[in-house]
């Protein structure tokens, strides 16, 4: 069986948060009789073709083109639940593509809707992290050369309907034009892979999936309303994280003390998947642009999910994977805090923060907190509220 070394970095970066989230599995709503996830999805049954029974079916697929002439490509990621921090299991994804001349052959054996998606498909089912992976040969554009290249996808969770989610596509994909990105739906997350090359020769991409994220008709009641955090009025105490962006990057500094006589933003966030942060993170390192930084200061506070595996390696992968991904929304003046886990004293006790909740964002203004919001959304009607603070 293929494990890619990043199956390490993925299960250990999610291991606290699936063993604390037992209350966040209560936000999920059981369908209606009669009613469907998803709209319209004409061949989403070819899922249930399977040649292995769903209960058989393994994290790890490797499809069958894999060893055939054609650049070789790995793709794995976390499967979370709707709350883009709970590990889902059991999930089986459906996957196809074209083949090398951009076409979806099928073989002489192939039967049902083998015969349209091609001999080059395959399934897995998530672990209990939500771990997936598979391997395969980067498809091919079709021959009329216009449609970028793309890998189909669809989902089957245990208690719901098989329906589809968005296209997995390539960014150095020259017909990815900024247009095409633009009109990209973002069903299940952000599926716009990175290919990095490794030493074996097999490029590796990460795509994490977010069930029902922009799915429409998906039952899903929001986060659990609890309770974490510093009371309004009560004063931002001294903390001394490491800071992986912004102006003291690379530094242990505290924020509170050199910046604390303004105004901003701090949230603290304790889930692994950083995907669905990148706009929101966007957003506020643009509105700190326009403001200037005397008038807004905003630090994501990282709440280190390696906190009990005790490997300094495991902190340095982790750490190095989020400079990685600050230096990729280009975040030069939003702070990205390090501190070492969401049960320290030092920091999240001061701050009294609940590591239950999946995100606690104050505002400051003169080292008091003028505003608090737990387990909010991270989208524009949120920023919106936030910023209307200022």
């Amino acid at each position: 069986m293929r494990y890619s070394l990043l199956f390490l970095v993925f299960t250990t970066a999610i291991s606290i948060s699936s063993c604390s989230q037992g209350n966040q599995q209560k936000q999920q709503v059981s369908l209606s009789p009669g009613q469907k996830v998803g709209g319209k999805c004409e061949g989403c049954e070819a899922i249930f073709e399977s040649p292995t029974a769903f209960d058989k079916l393994k994290p790890v697929d490797e499809l069958p083109d894999f060893n055939e002439p054609g650049p070789k490509i790995e793709i794995s990621g976390i499967v979370y639940q709707h709350d883009g921090r709970t590990p889902a299991k059991d999930v089986v994804i459906y996957v196809y593509h074209t083949d090398q001349g951009g076409r979806y052959t099928a073989k002489g054996n192939q039967t049902g809707w083998g015969k349209r998606h091609g001999y080059i498909r395959g399934w897995v089912k998530t672990d209990k992290n939500g771990f997936y992976q598979f391997y395969t040969l980067r498809p091919a554009h079709y021959p009329e050369g216009n449609a970028m290249e793309h890998i189909h996808v669809i989902i089957k969770e245990p208690d719901k309907n098989e329906y589809w989610i968005s296209e997995y596509l390539f960014d150095d994909d020259p017909l990815l034009t900024e247009a095409k990105r633009k009109m990209y739906e973002y069903r299940g997350g952000n599926g716009i892979i990175k290919l990095i090359p490794q030493s074996n020769g097999v490029s590796h991409g990460t795509r994490h999936i977010i069930l029902g994220k922009n799915v429409p008709d998906y039952p899903y009641s929001g986060l659990p309303k609890i309770k974490s955090g510093l009371n309004i009025g009560a004063g931002c105490p001294a903390f001394d994280p490491l800071h992986l962006s912004g102006a003291d990057s690379g530094k242990t500094a505290c924020p509170m003390c050199k910046y604390g006589y303004g105004q901003g933003v701090m949230v603290w966030f304790n889930h692994a998947n950083l995907d669905e942060l990148s706009g929101f993170a966007k957003n506020l390192e643009k509105e700190m642009e326009l403001r200037g930084e005397k008038k807004l200061r905003v630090f994501l506070v990282y709440m280190n999910p390696f906190h009990n595996q005790n490997t300094n390696k495991g902190e340095e992968i982790l750490g190095r994977k989020l400079r990685k991904w600050c230096n990729e929304q280009g975040l030069k003046r939003v702070a990205m805090l390090w501190v070492p886990s969401p049960v320290d004293p030092k920091s999240c006790g001061l701050y009294k923060i609940n590591p239950e909740a999946k995100n606690t964002l104050f505002v400051y203004k003169k080292r008091k907190i003028a505003a608090k919001w737990v387990n909010i959304e991270y989208d524009d009607e949120s920023l919106k509220e936030i910023l209307s603070q200022f």
